[in-house]
């Protein structure tokens, strides 16, 4: 039964549908004023005497959602003690506003009553979340309340790091990048904006108050806990080591921090440790600062090298809320956010180094990817290792690592991601693990460089760390700088050209068994080196340049729901006749509306196709009835191939039905020989655009981002002879109008 058909049945029997229900399909979140749903069971009586609601036979039965299953992993694991008093959060279903509001008040009152209290509130169109302080009585009595989604501990900061032994001498210092450069936001612990290294660059610093203080208490922006001034440090100069190399440190984007990790001390261990605020909800801090810095300083892009290490995305769990939010917040303020897939700190549990690579392709919920770095729109970001440190001949024979360059970071996190996505996208470098015979992690080889917190008192402005936290400020300084090139490009096309830039490592590069996969494998064995590398490791250059032996073609484009768009471009002789390898790709990336408590996340679906030997009227005319019968329900990705063109697809990798369950899709092929293309004919592209839940009488226009980068191994000037054959540029719309 369609998801709309039966929202709006059960809704005449004051049956309000809240959400698909969580890890198990099939089921549905409803919500029933009256308890005994009395029209309900009417009209479930009608059905069985006189078969005259269709759709009942899908339905079973009502059951209450059992309390223990509302209980959230973090307080599984950490069980609230009988006299302990904790900071929770809470998710109530998202129901009606008013209703919602109502019972809000309710559990207020219900939870003071207990000398408990609501700290913060957060309610966005698909959740609501509360921060409440309560005692074990409290919350077992409010989980066998209906409203309730779940309640689970507050996330915590999960970081690691060491500091460099060895002081690096100073270097000389730019000056401030231009009024109008590109601004990065990082949500992490503050920084040391009087660093020498980052002085030029900070255009604003806040820590995020608390909805019950409009102040900050004097000395609270600096970095106490000292990841927030690591991540700033390469989100500002992208590659440190490299800046060392020329002796030149000269800033090209921006900085505005905002401090939501703040140093506390542990009272069990005395250690000093990375927390968040206790009163206030991650979500909220996270909209407040992003919504404060979107409105300064031409801030876009943020950086997230954050994530919730007992949220990770597994099987058919829901979008998480964080991540949810983050996709409301990158399509409404125009965003682009970059955010790390979390480390896994276990690896050793899992065998290794013996059994790396291994671990990290298991079917196994540990080594996944967390919130929110399964947020749709953002570009989620892994690590692979970089070369070597400085390691002797002496080092080299005491220390080991199973991990080269550009393979997986042993502590990386992988994919897929909601809804099997793939993610992450991109990868850099984040570091690696180095050890000698008696397993311990030296402070060689293994780390990246990057700004010393403590410079200050150990008279040393570099330290080093590893960890995605740091492979993902690097791509977030790319994507500022391609933004500082093109200033009008969308974040759609800013994305698609860094998303088409990225190269996987040849499969020599590769650790086994990932290197046994070859870009033309099934998708059933290609998902094994997407999850793990997604598109590859980005080049700026190659994002920002055509050069002779690679050209790109760009488009920024709006496409109607249910309709589709064909572009059409002719190829060189030379991409052919000149031998050498030979590759073409096609980058499509779109920013649709997001509701979690829908099937489809996402309001509409994209999809393309391209095809070699046609004429372009012969697609528009075999589109075109496919265009018209576009509905909610009828596409798949065979059905969008007319039979009559099955054999003049390209078959690009990974496949359509794999790629298109992101918004970041990439197809490739490589061709080692000679293409049997017809150059007298042009290559056609099809872009779809299916709606899902999008209401079509709003007039909604989806925005995407087009790039086909057509590359062969020997320069051609590939670029001016694409120009000089392609005079006419020609896109057809179809669908309905």
């Amino acid at each position: 039964v369609n998801e709309d058909t039966l929202r709006q049945a059960l809704r005449g029997m004051d049956i309000e549908v809240l959400s698909p229900a969580p890890d198990k399909k099939g089921l549905w979140v409803v919500f029933a004023e009256d308890e005994d749903a009395k029209k309900f069971h009417e009209k479930l009586r009608l059905y069985v005497t006189e078969d005259r609601y269709k759709f009942f036979n899908a339905i079973g039965q009502i059951v209450e959602i059992p309390p223990k299953d509302k209980i959230g992993e973090r307080l599984q694991e950490e069980k609230l003690g009988a006299k302990e008093i904790a900071y929770l959060d809470v998710e109530i279903w998202r129901m009606e506003t008013d209703r919602l509001n109502k019972f809000i008040d309710g559990l207020e009152n219900l939870i003071e009553a207990r000398n408990g209290r609501i700290t913060d509130v957060l309610i966005k169109e698909s959740f609501c979340l509360l921060r409440i302080k309560a005692n074990k009585i409290t919350v077992e009595e409010i989980l066998f309340l209906r409203e309730i989604a779940s309640i689970d501990r507050p996330p915590k900061p999960y970081i690691n790091y060491k500091l460099l032994n060895t002081p690096l001498e100073a270097v000389s210092i730019g000056k401030s990048p231009p009024d109008n450069a590109t601004a990065i936001a990082i949500l992490d612990s503050g920084i040391l904006s009087n660093h020498p290294l980052l002085q030029n660059a900070v255009g604003d610093e806040i820590a995020v108050a608390t909805r019950y203080s409009n102040e900050i208490e004097a000395g609270k922006l600096a970095d106490d806990v000292g990841h927030g001034t690591k991540v700033s440090g390469i989100a500002v100069y992208g590659d440190i080591k490299q800046c060392i190399e020329d002796g030149v440190f000269q800033p090209e984007v921006w900085i505005l921090s905002a401090k939501v990790m703040y140093a506390e001390q542990n009272p069990i261990t005395g250690r000093i440790e990375a927390n968040y605020n206790e009163e206030e909800l991650l979500e909220h801090q996270l909209e407040t600062a992003i919504r404060y810095f979107a409105q300064r300083q031409n801030c876009k892009v943020v950086n997230l090298s954050l994530g919730n290490e007992y949220k990770k995305m597994f099987g058919h769990k829901k979008q998480f809320n964080l991540a949810a939010l983050v996709d409301e917040l990158a399509k409404e303020l125009n965003l682009i956010f970059v955010v790390s897939t979390g480390n896994f700190g276990e690896y050793k549990r899992k065998g290794f180094p013996d059994n790396y690579p291994n671990y990290l392709l298991e079917n196994e919920e540990d080594v996944k990817i967390i919130d929110p770095a399964t947020s749709a729109l953002s570009i989620t970001v892994g690590s692979v290792a970089q070369l070597y440190g400085p390691l002797n001949r002496y080092q080299r024979d005491l220390f080991f690592s199973p991990a080269d360059t550009h393979y997986p970071s042993p502590f990386t996190r992988v994919g897929p991601g909601y809804q099997g996505m793939i993610k992450p996208e991109i990868v850099e470098e984040g570091g690696n693990v180095i050890e000698d015979g008696r397993g311990v992690i030296p402070d060689i080889g293994g780390e990246l460089i990057t700004l010393n917190p403590k410079w200050q008192s150990e008279g040393r402005l570099f330290s080093v760390a590893h960890g995605t936290s740091f492979s993902t400020p690097k791509v977030a300084n790319y994507i500022a700088r391609l933004f500082n090139k093109y200033p009008h490009f969308s974040p759609n096309l800013i994305k698609a050209l860094l998303l088409s830039s990225a190269q996987i490592p040849q499969p020599a590069d590769r650790p086994l068994p990932l290197s046994d996969i070859k870009l033309d494998s099934s998708d059933k064995k290609l998902i094994e080196v997407l999850q793990v590398y997604g598109y590859g490791k980005p080049s700026l250059d190659r994002a920002t340049f055509s050069t002779g032996s690679r050209a790109l073609l760009i488009k920024d484009g709006t496409l109607k729901p249910n309709s589709v768009d064909v572009y059409y471009f002719y190829l060189p002789d030379e991409f052919i006749d000149v031998p050498g390898r030979k590759k073409l790709s096609v980058t499509l990336v779109y920013d649709p509306l997001v509701n979690k408590n829908r099937i489809d996340y996402m309001g509409c679906s994209m999809e393309f196709h391209l095809f070699k030997n046609v004429e372009v009227a012969e697609v528009v005319e075999n589109y075109n009835p496919i265009a018209n019968a576009l509905t909610m329900d009828t596409l798949t990705g065979e059905d969008a191939v007319p039979k009559s063109f099955k054999n003049k697809e390209i078959k690009l990798h990974p496949g359509v039905t794999l790629r298109k369950k992101g918004v970041h899709q990439k197809g490739i092929i490589e061709y080692l020989g000679k293409p049997k293309l017809d150059l007298d004919k042009p290559l056609v592209l099809v872009v779809i655009c299916q709606n899902r839940w999008i209401k079509e009488d709003t007039g909604y226009m989806q925005d995407y981002a087009v790039v086909v980068a057509v590359e062969h191994s020997v320069n051609i000037d590939l670029l001016n002879r694409i120009k000089t054959r392609n005079q006419v540029r020609v896109r057809a719309t179809l669908g309905r109008m």
